[in-house]
């Protein structure tokens, strides 16, 4: 629930909204459709209710407002996030026990290196083109998928020797490789070379079967993307969320030029008893953890989760399939802007043009009417962090030109 402050905040920036609606002329209806969200969603927003950062970055771009909402919104954020620190702080204190014989945390154990278990979540894409997909999926063991995928797609198990794999092709043209991994690991130095090391592996790999099952040699793995699901974190309460950031951002741990080997190994461990000793700056990181219930963090680079109440944290499947859409989408945006890249037009099946897009951008921006404060916080901050946005504006302008022109 908002304190008194943080609703304050958000009813003026709600009143913001209204002025530059107001004074561009729009009607809350037509503002909506333009932004391609409900007409409740605009008239909360003006009354004062949360949305998500990328609802008022298109209010920005729609509005010319030159990103006076979004900084609006980011204050209102920040308030909230001062008040849950404080929050946590005082519960975390409160939670002390009082007895001179419990166990204290010595200061030289503030950047003490810690052992974690996690299950590593690889998405590796791929985009192997609406005939291929077809081609691919017309075996009868592809199953269609359930209604827990955002944006539906054909699915089957896939042998790999590290871990259980399925992988999943959307009518679209795009396949993703998901592979999950258990992980035990003494320290982030040690996640932060075997990931960049199995990236690598994993692109090969992805790549060669990809080629086998298509027949087409051009076809190639584009790029792996990971979550985490830690269950057994073993650093001191202190310690936990900046060890989860880095977890969630493991390369800043190695050198730019790094190779990856052993012998980096060293150079990895101190770079990671720093961060422990000082904290993570949070750059380029979103949180959507719930005080008391979880602590989750997406960034560029991948999401990070711990639950520390299974029952009432969100569940393993919810962040898989919003990756699992996010990245389709990334993967499929990726090849319409390479090709425009590439002096081409794209060509895209008639289903899956830009009315396809919009409607998919609908359903990774807007909330579902059963869905809660946790899924819509995991939502943008993954969809934010991913850049997928932009992508899909830029992605829908050029399907609409292209398929205007075809028709012309």
């Amino acid at each position: 629930m908002a304190t008194d402050a943080v609703a304050e905040a958000r009813k003026t920036l709600g009143r913001k909204l209204r002025g530059l609606r107001e004074a561009s002329g729009y009607t809350q209806q037509e503002l909506a459709h333009l932004l391609g969200y409900s007409r409740p969603r605009v008239a909360g927003a003006e009354r004062g209710e949360s949305c998500s950062a990328l609802f008022w970055q298109g209010c920005d771009k729609l509005l010319k407002t030159g990103g006076m909402l979004a900084s609006g919104h980011e204050e209102v954020e920040g308030i909230r996030r001062t008040e849950a620190r404080e929050a946590a702080e005082a519960e975390r204190i409160r939670r002390v026990p009082l007895s001179s014989s419990a166990p204290q945390v010595t200061e030289d154990k503030a950047g003490e290196l810690a052992g974690f278990v996690a299950r590593s979540h690889k998405f590796i894409a791929a985009f192997i083109g609406s005939s291929s997909a077809e081609q691919v999926t017309s075996s009868g063991e592809f199953q269609g998928s359930g209604p827990s995928q955002w944006i539906s797609c054909q699915s089957i198990p896939f042998a790999h020797s590290s871990g259980q794999c399925d992988l999943h092709i959307w009518p679209f043209g795009v396949a993703i490789f998901h592979l999950v991994e258990d992980l035990t690991l003494p320290n982030i130095a040690s996640l932060a070379l075997w990931r960049m090391r199995s990236y690598s592996e994993n692109m090969a790999w992805a790549t060669a079967n990809l080629r086998q099952l298509t027949g087409h040699e051009d076809v190639s793995a584009s790029y792996v993307l990971s979550a985490y699901w830690v269950t057994d974190p073993e650093w001191p309460e202190e310690n936990l969320d900046d060890a989860l950031r880095t977890i969630c951002t493991p390369r800043i741990l190695l050198q730019r030029e790094a190779q990856f080997l052993e012998s980096e190994r060293e150079q990895a461990e101190q770079a990671e008893r720093r961060i422990l000793t000082n904290g993570h700056d949070g750059s380029g990181i979103e949180p959507f953890g719930l005080s008391g219930v979880s602590i989750g963090h997406a960034s560029w680079s991948g999401v990070v989760y711990h639950p520390f109440s299974p029952d009432q944290a969100l569940a393993e499947s919810d962040l898989v399939a919003c990756e699992l859409a996010t990245q389709s989408m990334w993967a499929y945006c990726e090849y319409i802007n390479r090709q425009v890249e590439s002096g081409l037009d794209p060509d895209l099946p008639e289903p899956h043009g830009w009315r396809f897009l919009r409607g998919a951008k609908s359903r990774l921006v807007n909330p579902r009417p059963q869905e809660t404060g946790q899924h819509r916080a995991m939502r943008d901050a993954i969809v934010k962090t991913s850049g997928l946005l932009e992508h899909l504006d830029q992605a829908i302008d050029i399907a609409r030109q292209s398929q205007s022109q075809g028709t012309s």
